[in-house]
């Protein structure tokens, strides 16, 4: 008996088997497409597959359903740029019998800062004594008093260098010694010389603050315990103040329409002062001063404040175009606000310059930067106050001069506007003469005699509900598309295409 062979397949016929199935998968593809338009609901769809028309037909079909297409996807991208964008809106309020108006705040900054007994004791532990201790003494109280009007006044001190070699004070340090020979002015057992903030029976929230005029002191203000010089130097919220539980406090002192004048009284100053006022949502410039003074001050105010709707702050900084104070997006501060922003910028634009920034400025956050000992302070710094303080660029000594002329360009700086915040306009300011005798000290006393009639208010005119209503208004016009046709093209191609991959009728 012979066995029965088999002759093999020529080569060609088995190549044009392979190339039959994959036709017949790609057909099959096809046919499930003709499928899911012969039964879907976007309109114009069917009149590509449908028997009896021309090519012509088919082809004008195919360029409306393409140009319909083009213009549905155009306008609900149009519609998510605003979403993302543009989807709030300021308002004016007018009914301001239902109001609070918060008062602005005081910043007071003393020229005394350095503490006599801390500073003999810090010179006892350290054996700094005579001359060394009357220069030391000098050079900090410099250094705690400068700021940019006045860096390049700053006088030489040839011998201070062997005394900070000694102390082992790299200029990183600066800050932290002036703080520890300070004394925190709001826990002076002494009530006269208590930095203090006295409305009626309460008092008002006095804290100690690092800013770029050194240690100061604030009140009346809404910003959190990161906002005070213990977090900034060192990242510690302050102490409990023991003063604090013998009376009522309030963070904020506010008024409305109704009321005729209301006031608080910021004193516990022994000697001369520099002073701002400013929004309560918002800290100090240091170029907005009104000047030293030795006598009692009162501020006669008006605002405008600017609040935010319900659910305002769920929207994206990218949208509302502002930020609230625990969103920063800043290097060397935790906090944000527009003026700490501004300082953020002086301070990258002096980096730049110097290759080095001030001691006042928290440098414990982020990357740290290198800090400027008092010769960098006098002689770079100084050099270009006009153009920090602006926030110019200038590239050489030559264009010092025509900062004036309004010739130079700004540094790159941008920061977004405070979300809440108050326009804080001074009607009259009014010396109280001979004052230090009956108050004991000097301060600041801002009296709210004139509420405004109207506000700034943020609200969100565009929220996520009206951006699908707005998708599906476009797709339903455009194509006759919905939330079902939607579900049914996910359908068509999971579920039902499975089951069809898998052989099943369906």
């Amino acid at each position: 008996m012979f066995a029965t062979v088999q002759s093999a397949k020529p080569k060609d016929q088995i190549k044009w088997e392979k190339l039959k199935e994959k036709f017949n998968f790609l057909n099959g593809i096809i046919n499930y497409i003709i499928k899911y338009i012969e039964n879907c609901s976007i309109h114009g769809l069917h009149f590509l597959i449908k028997d009896g028309l021309t090519l012509f037909e088919r082809l004008f079909w195919l360029i409306l359903v393409i140009l319909s297409q083009y213009f549905c996807v155009y306008i609900a991208m149009s519609s998510v740029y605003i979403y993302q964008t543009k989807n709030t809106h300021v308002g004016i309020e007018r009914d301001f019998y239902f109001w609070n108006t918060s008062l602005p705040s005081v910043t007071i900054c003393p020229m005394k800062r350095i503490d006599d007994e801390k500073f003999d004791e810090f010179c006892d532990h350290n054996d700094i004594v005579l001359d060394r201790k009357k220069t030391l003494r000098d050079f900090l109280e410099q250094l705690a008093n400068s700021t940019y009007i006045n860096f390049k006044y700053l006088p030489d001190y040839g011998s201070i260098y062997r005394t900070l070699d000694k102390l082992n004070v790299k200029p990183q340090q600066y800050m932290e010694l002036i703080y520890n020979v300070t004394a925190d002015m709001t826990s002076n057992p002494i009530d006269m010389y208590r930095a203090r903030c006295i409305h009626d029976n309460a008092n008002i929230k006095v804290r100690q603050v690092l800013t770029e005029y050194g240690l100061c002191y604030l009140t009346n203000n809404y910003l959190g315990q990161k906002y005070t010089s213990s977090f900034l130097i060192y990242g510690q919220y302050p102490d409990i103040n023991p003063f604090e539980a013998k009376k009522p406090f309030r963070k904020i002192l506010s008024g409305s329409f109704f009321d005729k004048d209301v006031s608080y009284t910021f004193i516990g100053f022994p000697e001369s002062i520099d002073l701002f006022v400013h929004s309560p949502y918002d800290v100090m410039k240091v170029d907005s001063n009104f000047g030293y003074a030795e006598d009692h001050l009162e501020f006669d105010p008006v605002t405008m404040e600017i609040v935010t709707g319900t659910g305002f702050d769920e929207a994206s900084v990218r949208q509302r175009h502002c930020r609230f104070p625990h969103e920063s997006n800043l290097t060397h501060f935790p906090i944000y606000t527009k003026n700490i922003c501004l300082q953020e910028c002086r301070l990258n634009l002096v980096y730049k310059t110097c290759k080095c920034i001030p001691h006042f400025y928290p440098n414990r956050f982020g990357k740290p930067k290198a800090v400027c000992d008092y010769r960098t302070l006098k002689e770079c710094v100084g050099q270009y106050s006009d153009q920090f303080l602006k926030i110019f660029v200038v590239n050489s000594a030559k264009d010092v001069a025509n900062i004036s002329n309004k010739k130079l360009k700004k540094a790159p700086c941008y920061c977004d506007q405070n979300c809440e915040d108050s326009v804080v306009t001074i009607q009259a300011v009014h010396v109280m003469l001979s004052s230090k005798p009956l108050l004991g000290s000097i301060g600041a006393q801002v009296s709210m005699k004139t509420w405004p009639r109207q506000r700034l208010k943020r609200i969100i005119i565009f929220n996520f509900s009206d951006l699908l209503v707005y998708i599906g208004g476009t797709a339903g016009l455009f194509m006759g598309f919905s939330v079902l046709g939607a579900l049914e093209v996910v359908y068509f191609f999971t579920l039902r295409l499975l089951f069809h991959l898998l052989g099943y009728k369906l």
